[in-house]
């Protein structure tokens, strides 16, 4: 099942899209660099990587 990527923005902490998806099933072996977002909630760009993701339900 796809996924989208989700980070939580540090100023908010509410939970912002990044406009990326990934299978579910092959999330573990995914390697993801460092990525940019233009958070929704606070309109700063914040830098995060895959340790700071949240899939979506």
């Amino acid at each position: 099942m796809t996924k989208r990527i989700l980070v939580r923005c540090p100023t908010t902490a509410k939970l912002t899209p990044t406009g990326q998806t990934v299978e579910e099933e092959l999330w573990n072996t995914t390697k993801l660099r460092t990525h940019k977002v233009t958070c929704a909630h606070c309109a700063k760009v914040h830098s995060w990587t895959k340790k700071d993701v949240v899939l979506a339900r």
